[in-house]
């Protein structure tokens, strides 16, 4: 019977054991990434592969897909089998929101004609310089549409800087092997191009992006009111004012005491359409640099990407917003608004 264990020691062993597994797991965990990067950074990367597919289809007016696979700790024969020993090397800066940097390895062939149909070929032309431009330009469009959506997508406002585009080498990455995280990546586009790519992290990076959301979703954000408000209602009551003049007349009241128009005439008013535009930039060109236009010809705005747009009501701006991209069409999220006399008064 001596040989038998109590509860109490049976249970004093168990929690022994625990502890020392659990240690053990601590040190794995210190000297190698998780190959399970957590809901932040697969947001961060569905979001950029999603914006990649759209941008490329709507330049090459071609379905393209960018699809995600499931992350795993970076190792060479992996990427050499994806990627092939001499591909591509894209790098792409994030200035803020989130710092740091990511990668995008890609085959010479899938950069050959993804850039060849973006320079108007066929898709056919063999890899050169030119093709590496071309390809720096697509993605460069993709982050600006990126860092536009990214507040609603990824939980933190983020802003992208340069890419760099150039040949990789496998014997030289842009991180360490043994601390980075590999995402294949599917990408198909039309009927040209069925490979497969690589988004390539550091796990500092990924440390980044789920820090940046943790903080971001910790912050309060006060809702603006919806709808008129009662000075806004009193401003289109001003608006619908008349004055009883002599003769056949009758005036419209801008300023001065207002008289209040009944109700119905101001519920008229809240179901009248109005032509709203929203405004990237200006740019002025010569006759000559018109005439010179050609499709894949770039004209510069005088808007700093990542700068808010305005939305206009007849001619007037009322709103500054950010593009977003809603299913497969473009819209705006408000980001600040003029004064509700300033919009009523627009409506004029």
């Amino acid at each position: 019977m001596s040989d038998i264990l109590s509860q109490e020691q049976i249970d004093a062993l168990l929690s022994s054991e625990n502890l020392d597994s659990s240690s053990v797991s601590g040190l794995d965990s210190a000297s190698a990434p998780q190959s399970d990067i957590g809901p932040a950074l697969k947001t961060f990367i569905n979001s950029f592969c999603g914006h990649a597919g759209t941008i490329v289809s709507t330049v090459l007016n071609t379905d393209t897909m960018f699809i995600a696979e499931e992350s795993r700790k970076a190792d060479l024969s992996s990427l050499e089998e994806i990627v092939g020993q001499n591909g591509v090397l894209l790098t792409i800066m994030v200035k803020s929101g989130i710092v740091g940097q990511f990668h995008l390895l890609m085959r010479k062939g899938d950069v050959a004609v993804i850039s060849d149909l973006m320079l108007m070929g066929d898709g056919t032309a063999q890899y050169n310089d030119d093709h590496r431009e071309a390809m720096n330009e697509m993605i460069n469009q993709v982050i600006n549409a990126f860092e536009n959506a990214s507040v609603n997508e990824v939980g933190v406002k983020i802003s992208g800087g340069s890419v760099s585009t150039s040949d990789l080498d496998l014997s030289i990455l842009p991180e360490p092997l043994a601390t980075s995280l590999m995402v294949p990546v599917t990408v198909s586009v039309g009927e040209k191009v069925n490979s497969a790519a690589v988004l390539y992290f550091s796990s500092s990076f990924a440390d980044a992006v789920a820090a940046a959301v943790t903080v971001s979703s910790q912050e309060e954000t006060a809702q603006a009111p919806v709808g008129f408000n009662s000075s806004e209602l009193d401003e289109l009551s001003r608006v619908t004012s008349f004055e009883s003049q002599q003769g056949d007349f009758r005036e419209v009241t801008l300023t001065g005491a207002p008289i209040k128009a009944p109700k119905e005439n101001i519920e008229m008013l809240l179901d009248v359409d109005l032509d709203v535009s929203i405004e990237l930039g200006r740019s002025s060109l010569t006759i000559k640099r018109i005439l010179e236009l050609a499709p894949g010809a770039v004209v510069e705005l005088d808007r700093m990407a990542g700068e808010p747009v305005d939305l206009l009501v007849n001619n007037k701006v009322v709103a500054k917003g950010e593009v977003v991209v809603i299913d497969e069409s473009f819209g705006i999220r408000i980001v600040s608004l003029v004064s509700p006399e300033e919009r009523i008064k627009s409506l004029r």
